[in-house]
């Protein structure tokens, strides 16, 4: 029997463009589509209110250009804005992708948004279930140097916290036969949400393939243990002034980029770009 699979095509929205709605046709161009599946506004923190952001996404769903709406590191306030916002339009949020994962599950934030998503019926589609191997087999203090979740989060290599738990990771996947990051992404399915999982190796997928399978299972006391060892480093606790400083900058360079090519011509500053990254090789 040839199993059925069901794909959703899904993309994010850097909401930084005034011409967005043919940014979303330009994204649907080269996904070979005619309507995208759901349709993620990029990160809370943008010029402009996020309420502005979600009735431009609710037009395209008008449109006819996308079928869905997601919001995408939204915080319990600024998902309830975004829930407002839509249902003004008579839309809906389905979906918020945040980091979702043992390395931040006590993160008061992420419980207050957790709530808020699950009184609106809102799936949480979680990035890093692994923490970017921080929850994995072979971590080493040299190789945590390198991983960016190590930052994102403030971990450092000795961490009690991040020891205990990963202990406890270990301990749950000996018992059961699995890889650490089969227990961690299966707690992740346990939880609800979605985990959104990066595939660089093959070893990644047969991971998040063995999983979602149904042959083994995490018990109830095991879920509990899990959920107690987890820490509470989310990156809804962050400051929303840093979130601001990145988007300003990212803001300045597109419009450095912008008037470039308004006077020189895309195909200008597409040789200018290319001349550049050739110097770099060959340097």
């Amino acid at each position: 029997m040839i199993p059925t699979f069901f794909w959703t095509i899904a993309t994010k929205y850097q909401c930084l463009n005034g011409n967005r709605h043919q940014a979303v046709k330009g994204m649907n161009k080269r996904l070979n589509v005619e309507t995208q599946d759901l349709l993620f506004i990029h990160s809370p923190v943008h010029p402009l209110p996020l309420e502005h952001w979600v009735r431009a996404a609710c037009k395209a769903v008008d449109l006819g250009l996308v079928k869905r709406i997601g919001l995408s590191n939204c915080n319990a306030n600024q998902v309830a804005r975004a829930v407002a916002a839509a249902k003004a339009q008579g839309k809906r949020i389905c979906a918020n992708q945040v980091l979702f994962s043992l390395l931040d599950y006590n993160s008061p934030a992420l419980q207050d948004m957790l709530k808020v998503c699950a009184a609106e019926d809102i799936k949480i589609v979680g990035f890093s279930p692994i923490g970017q191997g921080l929850l994995t087999e072979g971590l080493t203090e040299e190789g945590m140097k390198g991983i960016r979740m190590a930052m994102m989060t403030g971990l450092r290599w000795g961490d009690g916290g991040l020891n205990t738990l990963r202990s406890e990771i270990e301990m749950i996947a000996k018992r059961c036969k699995r890889s650490m990051a089969q227990v961690c992404i299966k707690w992740s399915i346990h939880k609800g949400a979605i985990p959104l999982v990066g595939v660089r190796r093959t070893k990644h997928a047969e991971d998040a393939v063995a999983a979602a399978s149904n042959e083994w299972d995490l018990s109830a006391e095991e879920i509990q243990r899990l959920d107690v060892a987890a820490l509470d480093r989310s990156t809804l606790e962050k400051p929303a002034w840093r979130r601001g400083l990145f988007m300003c900058v990212l803001s300045t360079l597109l419009m450095v980029y912008s008037v470039t090519e308004m006077f020189l011509g895309k195909p200008r500053v597409a040789q200018i770009a290319a001349g550049k990254k050739t110097k770099s090789k060959a340097g």
